[in-house]
């Protein structure tokens, strides 16, 4: 009996102990080496699996205690309490420790000095504790468990860098620690390099592992608009494993407040989207507006392949993004929301759906309310009579059809007292404007094509195309009327291969690839159906009987070449290809513009290590790319011995360098290493991340046009980025967008990053046209959304 209530007494003392620690570790421990070890010279006594091992043990049967001294040791499962003497008072359920004391929990150490704890009522208190929690290190001069998750630390100190001299910690008068949730310090000072630097009358870190309820770090800051404001005072709130729900409040000074919910769901092969919804109240030197916005996104798949999407977008006004930072938010001159189903259909889909379009600038609104359309792919005319599976021997082999349907019903509104008439069928005008207008039809199309190759290296291919639509009026308001098109296709191609090999020198073999290719196509006279409205995917062709002709020649070069003793291949190193139309049923000019265009992609270019000049830096793996484009075009009747008359002409090329670079650390800094004993991790007693490679990259590109001389451009625009590690703990990234025709910069950025080791500062500036934007963060690598401190400001003059 009293073997065991002593195992029972063992086990609730440890589970006690346990409960100092952080968290119930997953890995097992392997400690059998250990134990095994220590019973080669000292005392070992063995209770089931409770296991506990001293140079010296006793037992007293009067008093009921158990005594332990030096080097004594508890084991039970992957737990250990090891200190210099202990003792267990069975009678008063009470267990003390003397001397230097070590508790461990799987991956969990807890270190101190005289341990003292109550069973019953579960309280206890340890001198000089120390321990690790999540990724930071905590401790004081005494720590007390005062409730079942709740321990009180006197001269607390807490901190999450891992070196043996910590760059910065919080020291705190009181420190109360809730297990698993967070940690509370009353009068609180932050330290760096023993400098005290700030001073908190109290503070709150959160600590708790995965999602959880609780408040966001808000975001200070002022600027000239809204004077001091305080942005983002947030609440979050998890729902299970789907979504994550976020309702927060900015408030300014001087223009007002604005509210916000944000949202994010998702469940793996259901469903996923967000929402994100804000209402705002905005104070002017004489009036003052509410304004709201709406933006939402959802995708649900239904099953059997169906699915059915939205994407909704919509703004009171577009006052409520005058302060955001977001570039597609201030540049934005319409909004577009959709919803759509998709649903299988004769091995295609059926697509339903509906769109709604706001210009911003116009105060206008489109709709297309339902719209649907089912697109049939192209099948083989043998299937229709019989051949399943298989291809007949026939003529009619390569002959296909294809069928696509549309039905749309579109209206565009232009009165600024829109009424809910207006959105579904409303058609309203005077004799200055058009205010409401709405149309419907249905577009039905069928094709046929014939591939042919009469020659092994010729291809051939004819087809034909017959649309027919219906109206729900024309032009002269006719009801539900009808029109139809048609028209005839050919056309040819094939290549021609040039291939010359090279015994001497770098290069051994150029390919030369010529594709000409050839169409001729009829459409007759279709003057008629001008009487239709075009809108939407709903149609017909207006136009006069055409015989359009194409004429094209591409030409392609490729090459082989060796490097490093390897053969290696550049596809499409340079390309040109011309392209000429004509009519020829035109009376007058048949030939229109030819147009040509021309590209040169050398690839990448590997220049191997470069050592920077009166440096000792060496510039590795470093890497030159270069691609270039042009495009022109000019009528044939203008081509002079004179001039070539070329127009719409567009040139663009980009360069880009590549490369790494080994940054030195020239002192090593020592890691905390008080757990190393205990500890199964690798040994990293140094910080000394000594040599690393880090990427960099340089790109520079121009866009160049004009509509007659490339060497007069009507516009010319310099686009330069860099991605610099400047040494091992600072980081750059740089943009620039600059006008060369009007000496103007368009757009500039740039943002700053410096590894602090515990901490990391990211300053970041912004400018494009008339607006301009700052923002500054600290925070701590271990716990980003704990310790984070950012502030901004934003400007349009």
């Amino acid at each position: 009996m009293k073997k065991t209530r002593i195992l029972l007494l063992y086990i609730l003392l440890l589970a006690s102990f346990q409960m100092l620690l952080w968290a119930q570790a997953s890995e097992e421990s392997a400690m059998a080496a250990e134990k095994a070890a220590l019973a080669d010279s000292i005392n070992v006594a063995v209770m089931d699996s409770l296991i506990y091992v001293a140079d010296s043990l006793a037992y007293n049967h009067v008093d009921e205690r158990i005594y332990l001294w030096h080097n004594s040791s508890v084991f039970y499962e992957d737990s250990q309490i090891s200190a210099d003497s202990m003792y267990i008072d069975l009678k008063k359920e009470q267990a003390f420790t003397y001397g230097p004391t070590t508790m461990k929990d799987g991956d969990q150490i807890l270190l101190g000095r005289d341990v003292a704890y109550d069973v019953r009522s579960q309280t206890g208190y340890m001198w000089d504790g120390l321990s690790r929690i999540e990724k930071s290190y905590y401790g004081g001069a005494e720590v007390r468990k005062v409730g079942t998750k709740v321990y009180d630390v006197d001269s607390g100190r807490f901190t999450t860098c891992d070196l043996a001299d910590p760059d910065f910690w919080f020291t705190a008068g009181k420190l109360r620690i809730y297990q698993g949730d967070k940690l509370v310090g009353k009068p609180v000072v932050a330290w760096v390099n023993n400098l005290p630097v700030f001073y908190f009358p109290f503070l709150v870190v959160p600590i708790r592992r995965g999602r959880h309820p609780g408040f966001l770090i808000p975001e200070p800051g002022y600027n000239n608009v809204d004077g001091k404001f305080l942005r983002e005072i947030a609440w979050y709130y998890p729902y299970k494993d789907y979504a994550d729900f976020i309702l927060s409040m900015d408030l300014m000074e001087k223009t007002g407040w604005k509210a916000k919910l944000n949202t994010t769901y998702t469940k793996r092969y259901l469903y996923d989207g967000f929402l994100r919804a804000a209402y705002q109240k905005q104070r002017r030197a004489t009036t003052t507006s509410y304004d709201w916005s709406l933006r939402a996104r959802h995708h649900h798949d239904l099953g059997e392949r169906a699915a059915f999407d939205a994407d909704l977008d919509f703004i009171s006004n577009k006052r409520i993004w005058e302060s955001s930072g977001s570039l597609d938010e201030n540049l934005a001159e319409r909004l577009s929301s959709s919803m759509s189903y998709r649903q299988p259909l004769l091995g295609s889909y059926l697509n339903v759906g509906a769109t709604y379009t706001q210009d911003l600038v116009n105060d206008q609104v489109a709709i297309s309310l339902p719209s649907a359309g089912f697109s049939m792919p192209s099948r083989p005319v043998y299937e229709l009579f019989g051949f399943k599976g298989r291809t007949p021997p026939a003529w009619f082999a390569n002959l296909s059809y294809s069928y696509s349907v549309r039905l749309d019903h579109t209206g565009q509104i232009n009165d600024e007292n829109k009424s809910w008439r207006d959105y579904f069928w409303s058609n309203r005008s005077d004799s200055t404007q058009v205010y409401s207008e709405h149309h419907a039809g249905i577009r039905h199309n069928l094709g046929l094509n014939y591939s042919l190759k009469p020659l092994s290296w010729l291809n051939t291919n004819h087809s034909f195309s017959y649309g027919e639509a219906w109206f729900d009026r024309d032009r002269d308001d006719k009801k539900w009327v009808r029109g139809n098109d048609y028209s005839f296709n050919t056309s040819a191609n094939f290549n021609l291969y040039g291939i010359r090999n090279f015994s001497r020198g770098k290069i051994t073999s150029i390919r030369h690839i010529v594709t000409p290719s050839a169409s001729l196509g009829y459409r007759p006279d279709f003057e008629e159906n001008r009487r239709f409205y075009s809108f939407g995917g709903i149609a017909v062709a207006q136009n006069k009987a055409s015989l359009p002709l194409s004429l094209g020649l591409e030409q392609k070069w490729q090459l082989k070449y060796k490097s490093g003793g390897e053969e290696k291949r550049i596809n499409d190193i340079f390309g040109f290809s011309s392209r000429a139309s004509a009519d020829l049923k035109s009376k007058e000019k048949k030939f229109q513009h030819l147009a040509h265009s021309l590209a040169f992609r050398p690839g990448d270019v590997k220049l191997g290590s470069i050592k920077i000049p009166g440096t000792k830096t060496v510039l590795r793996n470093v890497g030159l790319t270069y691609d270039a484009q042009m495009s022109f075009n000019h009528n044939p009747y203008e081509i002079t011995w004179q001039s070539l008359a070329l127009k719409n002409q567009y040139f663009t090329h980009k360069i880009m360098i590549t490369g790494s670079a080994a940054y030195k650390t020239w002192f090593t800094r020592p890691k905390n290493r008080m757990f190393s004993q205990m500890d199964d991790s690798r040994d990293d007693s140094f910080d000394s991340r000594d040599s690393s490679g880090e990427g960099w990259k340089l790109s520079l590109s121009q866009d160049i046009s004009a509509s007659k001389n490339l060497f007069k451009p009507e516009n010319s625009n310099l686009h330069f980025d860099a991605s610099l590690k400047v040494s091992k703990n600072w980081q750059m990234t740089y943009s620039n967008y600059y006008d060369l025709k009007k000496s103007k910069q368009l757009s500039q950025s740039i943002s700053l990053s410096r590894d602090l080791h515990c901490w990391k500062l990211e300053l970041s500036y912004s400018r494009r046209n008339e607006f301009w934007e700052y923002r500054l963060v600290l925070f701590n690598m271990a716990l980003p959304d704990a310790l984070r401190f950012q502030t901004r400001d934003s400007k349009r003059y």
